[in-house]
């Protein structure tokens, strides 16, 4: 809940103007100090006093989705405190201050300190909601400790009832409807201190706490007359630390930091357990309570060290070195909590995990002449699982023991990469640029052990002219992979065709262009084009084929002074190709009639303009803004002409999937004085979806079909209209 501030902001206005006068004529400034200043009688100059504040009233007019229309914001009904702003300071130091929608659940502080010279320091407190939905039901309760339990008489109920769909179908329906939501606060501190001319001593710490619910689906592993899944908010409780530390040395020659970084993660729900609500019981075949272990808390500790030096023919080397440690030794969970069962015996009962990382950066600028640039950069990181090795017998569902040991892979990655730029500049404002680049990879229990790119890029810059700008890009790679493994493919079940888009074989190509023209001082227009393709040329099943394209215009004019004017287009188009194959082990599984593939094509077109008229009429700034994002995405199945997996045609496209939001905003403030006004602003935005599966067709707010529950979390439209009358005063 947020604070209204009423009572607050009816005393600022009366308060306001007396403070005003009293600053007018109790204050006499030192022949010295300018208005609005008061002399400082240690010598440190005159101290500047400047500050604003906005506050007023809103309303908000609401159709459809109140939780899509504040997402990530809260713009509720009533007064607010929406800025305040406070800066203080002389020749020797310097405050700022500013508060902004203070009470609400996005308010945000921010303070920072210097004293020139000396000392830095900041503080900031930020509060970030996330509105997920204000539709979901359920019949699980949130009784603390990540628990969420059915009340006992409902689940006897439908244990008991001959049919336990329909009456869970009946539940359900009269569940109560709630909020999901969630809230992360952050707060951040940073110093800089001045030790001497030299050394600088730096420290800051950044912690981020999130607790409310978040919208996750969970299935107990049941038989399938006992299985249920369900889509639920689950509670979390958890907090991120954050600290860095180091020293710092540098001159007009040299450069040297050391120092640590330490991150800490506390989970305070590690594990969430919850009902099932079809049975009370357990037996054999079905537990009355599933689990999910959540996120882990862990650490990571590391030493950090960077450094660069300046050499001849100018000329700057430069490295950065980490080594560290993450690790996490959480308590491990019980393979089943079904009390009819017997749970497989764990190895050991904490994690022990544990990994050693390593991260190295070594680069070298050069201008050994005055139209040539050189530039190096080599890229090292290792991430070395130490994590023991882990098995377990394998537990079908929550119902029976396997026969089987399930074991663990333990994922180390290492990365290497070489960049080589070159840059000459035949003729003034011209630059020709070309380069090559190098990334190797290695990661454990992938089809492709190792993967090599290569990449080569070439370029046109046309910068420093005042009257145009011109940039083009071109750039090819080939990445390729070694050590390829089947066996990995075939214990997953896996068709020997499948190749993971992140480690096949791939070839690419990006062409990028931009060009600005600047024919006089008040006008400036802009254009920009880019095209991209990954062509997967191995790959059977899977990812084979991916384009981008985009192109964007604008124009920004200054007619006067006091007029600003700008409108801008965007579009842009992404297309890719998927193959697969619908097939059980058996015969089906190398049957080419069950083959299907996915044609998939996103468009989306963006509009901006602004107007902005800052005193062209007397005491009053008009600013008028408009702001269109328009998306469709199609999907189009093909099918072999003898297919037996489907009855529909060989060709089947789904209905598109469309998203369009739409704004205006018009804000006219007018001044009764030079540091007193009144303003007026009107917010529009019209948002409208249609999505073929998260639609109430589909869900139909909540739905159960094939043993599955849906919170009732929907793709739903909305408009609204929202009206701010505020005061602003300045001093």
């Amino acid at each position: 809940m947020r604070t209204r501030t009423v009572s607050l902001l009816g005393a600022l206005l009366l308060l306001l103007p007396n403070v005003a006068a009293a600053q007018q004529g109790t204050q006499a400034p030192a022949p010295a100090a300018a208005p609005g200043t008061q002399a400082q009688p240690d010598g440190g100059g005159a101290i500047s006093n400047v500050g604003r504040v906005d506050f007023g009233l809103r309303a908000v007019s609401l159709s459809g989705d109140r939780a899509r229309y504040n997402r990530f914001r809260d713009l509720s009904d009533g007064a607010f405190l929406d800025r305040f702003r406070l800066e203080r300071g002389n020749d020797s130091w310097a405050f700022l201050g500013e508060a902004n929608h203070v009470g609400y659940r996005d308010q945000r502080f921010f303070g920072a300190f210097e004293s020139f010279g000396r000392v830095k320091a900041a503080f900031q407190w930020d509060q970030i909601p996330l509105f997920i939905s204000g539709d979901t039901r359920s019949l699980q309760r949130d009784l603390g400790g990540g628990i969420l339990g059915i009340d006992d008489s409902i689940q006897q109920g439908i244990q008991g009832s001959p049919s336990a769909l329909p009456a869970l179908s009946s539940a359900i329906q009269n569940a109560t409807q709630f909020d999901l939501r969630s809230r992360r606060y952050v707060a951040a501190f940073d110093v800089v201190y001045a030790a001497s001319r030299d050394v600088d001593i730096k420290f800051n710490v950044r912690n981020t706490d999130r607790k409310g619910l978040h919208l996750q689906s969970f299935g107990l592993l049941s038989s399938p007359a006992n299985g249920v899944a369900q889509e639920l908010g689950v509670p979390m409780d958890h907090r991120s630390t954050d600290i860095n530390a180091m020293v710092e040395f540098g001159n007009t020659r040299a450069l040297l930091s050391a120092g640590v970084n330490a991150s800490w993660f506390d989970n305070r729900i590690p594990v969430v357990r919850f009902d099932n609500p079809l049975r009370f019981t357990d037996i054999s075949a079905g537990p009355s309570m599933g689990q999910v272990p959540m996120w882990p808390s862990n650490t990571r500790f590391s030493f950090v060290a960077n450094g660069s030096y300046k050499l001849p023919a100018r000329s700057r080397a430069l490295a950065s070195i980490s080594i560290g440690r993450a690790s996490q030794d959480e308590a491990l969970v019980p393979g089943t909590i079904n009390t009819a069962l017997v749970s497989p015996p764990l190895i050991r009962p904490t994690a022990d995990a544990s990994a050693d990382i390593v991260t190295m950066v070594y680069g070298l600028n050069s201008r050994p002449m005055e139209n040539v640039w050189l530039n190096a950069r080599y890229r090292y990181y290792d991430y070395a699982n130490k994590t023991p090795h882990f098995e377990a017998q394998q537990l079908v569902g929550d119902w029976a023991l396997g026969t089987a040991l399930w074991e663990t892979e333990p994922l180390s990655v290492r990365n290497q990469s070489l960049d080589l730029d070159a840059s000459f500049t035949p003729v003034r404002y011209m630059a020709f640029g070309v380069g090559y680049g190098r990334q190797d990879d290695r990661r454990t229990f992938r089809i492709f052990e190792d993967t090599a790119e290569n990449i080569f890029r070439v370029s046109v810059d046309s910068t420093g002219n005042p009257f145009y700008t011109l940039r083009v890009k071109y750039e090819r790679s080939n990445r390729e992979g070694s050590g390829f493994d089947p066996h990995l493919l075939e214990e997953v079940g896996e068709q020997p065709g499948m190749r993971h888009f992140d480690v096949a074989n791939r070839d690419r190509y990006r062409v990028t262009s931009l060009v600005t023209l600047t024919p006089t001082g008040w006008l400036n227009l802009s254009a920009s084009a880019a095209s991209g393709r990954d062509d997967y040329k191995d790959t059977g099943f899977g990812l084979r084929d991916n384009k981008n394209r985009s192109y964007s215009v604008g124009a920004d004019m200054m007619p006067r002074d006091t007029v600003n004017v700008g409108v801008s287009y965007q579009w842009e188009k992404y297309t890719a190709n998927q193959y697969s194959r619908q097939a059980n082990p058996g015969v089906q599984f190398d049957d080419p009639r069950r083959d299907w593939s996915l044609d998939s094509d996103d468009r989306v077109n963006t509009l901006t303009a602004y107007l902005d008229l800052l005193k062209t009429f007397p005491k009053t700034d008009i600013r008028l803004a408009y702001d269109l994002s328009d998306g469709e995405a199609t999907y189009v199945y093909g099918l072999a002409p003898d297919q037996t997996v489907f009855t529909t045609t060989p060709l089947q496209q789904l209905a598109p999937v469309t998203n369009r939001l739409m704004g205006g905003r018009a804000d006219v403030q007018y001044f009764l004085r030079s540091n007193v006004g009144i303003g007026l602003a009107y917010w529009y935005e019209d948002y409208d979806v249609e999505d073929l599966s998260l639609n109430s067709t589909v869900i139909n707010s909540l739905n159960i079909g094939t043993a599955t529950i849906y919170s009732g979390y929907l793709y739903r439209p909305y408009t609204a209209h929202t009206v701010s009358l505020r005061a602003t005063y300045l001093w």
